[in-house]
């Protein structure tokens, strides 16, 4: 089986020594190579909350290049919500900036024009550092995600698009499936080779997932040279066939990688997380086969924790399509929301989340209240 199809999954005892057995499994030179480490650095939160890459295992690996002779080795993201110049201040609670000193590089400026195969878009545009690296290293968190059922290394890679232009593309492709697709699109445009260290140490489960889901203890480092075969072992890891999975399935359609259990080769140590919880898939499964009128009953929007809410605007400012106003808690114009929960992703304190099925079922039948997000 080639080294592309194959996945170690690890179970972590000592953080370095484990870092050292992925790079070595990922059979690439990094002599004198230019990296990009890429994490994932979503929102300026603590480590323990497992919505960001932990600090020590970005560290590792940054020390563990150094070891093998890499000739430069960035990290770098795309946060959304920090302002340009300041990401690492806007990132500084993550604890990555610190844990890598002088590695850490800030990325959201001048990006660079890339032509996209895609029927939503021609032309997207990556951060610079893309047309500078060899080759990326991908450091994403074993995440679920309200409208990619899970978050891994594809979907990490979205973060080679700098600012609010991630939000545009949000309402290019505002259903769960035609934003899987588009971001298979971009995957296949990333003109380096991606090699994969999923940060499974802490994960994250749950309705709310990537950022305000259940936070598990699953100690593991899940690698990979190839991004597709990582995500379809997450899948399994949570329990769901991986075709279940739209970016997957798309993926497979296409031929971009291996995906079913015959074609993916797991060494090391493997399991199903038991109780890992899923977004609901309800509306999903029922959407195509329901009428209109029914549909609209299970369309689900951004729901608002009042007394979390600390009025701080970054709903509002981050919203791609401009559908939250301050009356002064955050007000949904459902008229303009697309449904890309963007707004629950940049929240601080897991004021908004997105409701279950049924939260979602009486959104739609209960009167609005005034002046408040519709709940």
């Amino acid at each position: 089986m080639p080294q592309s199809a194959r996945v170690l999954c690890r179970r972590v005892s000592d953080l370095r020594s484990a870092v050292e057995e992925a790079l070595d499994f990922l059979g690439y030179e990094f002599a004198d190579r230019r990296v990009w480490v890429k994490p994932n650095l979503l929102s300026p939160r603590p480590p323990e909350d497992s919505v960001t890459t932990d600090p020590e295992l970005v560290r590792c690996v940054v020390e563990g290049l150094r070891r093998r002779g890499v000739g430069e080795a960035w990290v770098a993201d795309n946060p959304g919500g920090a302002l340009k110049g300041r990401v690492a201040d806007f990132v500084a609670r993550t604890g990555v900036p610190a844990a890598v000193g002088e590695s850490f590089r800030d990325i959201s400026a001048t990006p660079v024009p890339v032509s996209l195969d895609s029927r939503f878009v021609s032309e997207v545009h990556f951060s610079r550092i893309i047309t500078e690296v060899d080759v990326i290293l991908n450091l994403p968190v074993f995440k679920t995600h309200a409208l990619t059922l899970l978050t891994g290394a594809v979907k990490n890679l979205f973060g080679i698009i700098p600012g609010g232009q991630k939000g545009h593309l949000h309402t290019l492709a505002p259903d769960p499936v035609d934003f899987s697709e588009l971001l298979i699109d971009i995957y296949r445009a990333v003109p380096v080779p991606v090699l994969t260290i999923v940060d499974a140490l802490r994960g994250m489960d749950g309705q709310n997932g990537p950022s305000a889901g259940r936070v598990l203890a699953i100690g593991k480092l899940i690698t990979g040279a190839h991004p597709v075969a990582v995500d379809s072992v997450l899948a399994r890891m949570a329990g769901v066939a991986p075709e279940r999975i739209p970016m997957l399935r798309i993926a497979a359609e296409r031929g971009l990688g291996p995906v079913s259990p015959e074609e993916v080769e797991v060494l090391g140590d493997f399991e199903r997380i038991r109780g890992f919880r899923l977004p609901s898939q309800r509306l999903h499964r029922v959407m195509s086969g329901m009428i209109r009128g029914v549909y609209s009953l299970m369309r689900r929007w951004p729901a608002l924790r009042h007394t979390r809410c600390i009025r701080c605007r970054r709903c509002a400012d981050n919203c791609p399509a401009q559908a939250i106003v301050m009356t002064p808690l955050p007000t949904i114009d459902r008229s303009k929301c697309i449904r890309c929960y963007c707004c629950v992703e940049i929240c601080p304190v897991q004021a908004l989340r997105v409701p279950g099925f049924w939260g979602g079922v009486g959104q739609n039948l209960l009167p609005r209240r005034p002046g408040r997000t519709p709940a």
